[in-house]
């Protein structure tokens, strides 16, 4: 009797520490993968315009325990108020009890989340800088990227930074035009692998499904960014976004085409004057739509 009660207990025991090691694995499995904003529930307040959340980052990419994140952590109070989010990179995470943490490259140090529910196909986290919850969904893969050029305009209103107001043009003939209002310009040819690199940031997005603006909350200094979606010299798609609160989809794509194009080099050439007064144009729109002659 005694040694049936002793194999009993080690079975028992054995289940039970097989089931532990399935419960520490099943988050970490489940987080796999990508995820992107859900926007979803998002309240339209009619004519394509949506209000939507300001976030911190712009989703994320798991890979067993690296996490690439498009955009870096954007912190309201500290973060670059002239440029909003900025261009990410790839780094640790783990998770620990309801906690999802992931390595601050830039404070050296955990960088948390509250993890609110987990499973394959969502995920809820509590966002201790913004302190609300923001829920994630799978992405969906783009079947084709039909636009061949992005214009970016950037602008900033507020009062107490020195801020330059910025446009960005990029096609898939890898020609890139830059102006600011410091009448700073540029115009030059980037590498091919650059380009296709910079485009690949814009294969989860669908043109179909995008609001033409998107709002943030809060009052104070901002940064302001239009998108404007080319194909063959003709504009196909407008998309306002404040505040950096567009789908990450978008997001995406153009903070990290800014970041790339920024690091970018090239010797000057001739600007091409059809890019030059589409640039123009696109920059005039956006600025009478903001309420600015």
């Amino acid at each position: 009797m005694n040694r049936f009660v002793f194999i009993f207990s080690v079975v028992i025991g054995v289940l039970t520490v097989s089931c532990g090691f399935k419960k520490k694995e099943e988050p970490i499995n489940n987080i796999q993968g990508n995820w992107v904003f859900d926007t979803s529930g998002l309240p339209n307040i009619g004519t394509g315009r949506v209000i939507s959340k300001v976030r911190d980052n712009c989703g994320f990419e798991f890979q067993n325990d690296s996490c690439k994140m498009a955009c870096a952590f954007y912190r309201k109070n500290e973060s670059n108020v002239c440029d909003g989010m900025t261009t990410g990179s790839v780094t640790n995470f783990d998770i620990r009890n309801d906690s999802l943490r992931i390595w601050d490259l830039e404070r050296n140090g955990w960088h948390t989340y509250l993890i609110k529910n987990l499973t394959k196909d969502s995920l809820v986290l509590f966002d201790l800088n913004m302190q609300y919850d923001v829920a994630y969904v799978r992405p969906k893969t783009a079947e084709n990227i039909y636009f061949d050029g992005v214009i970016i305009s950037k602008l900033y209103l507020g009062e107490g930074y020195k801020c330059v107001d910025e446009s960005f043009y990029f096609d898939k003939q890898g020609y890139f035009y830059y102006k600011n209002s410091e009448d700073q310009l540029t115009s030059y040819w980037v590498n091919q692998d650059l380009g296709k690199d910079i485009f690949l940031g814009f294969n989860h997005l669908d043109l179909n499904l995008l609001k033409s603006e998107y709002i943030g909350g809060g009052t104070g200094a901002s940064v302001h960014y239009a998108i404007s979606f080319v194909k063959n010299g003709e504009i196909i798609k407008r998309v306002m976004d404040h505040q950096n609160t567009a789908p990450d989809e978008l997001l995406q794509g153009y903070i990290t085409m800014i970041g790339k194009l920024r690091q970018s080099k090239g010797e000057n050439i001739n600007v091409n004057n059809n890019v030059s007064r589409l640039v123009s144009e696109e920059c005039r729109f956006f600025y009478q739509k903001m309420g600015i002659k």
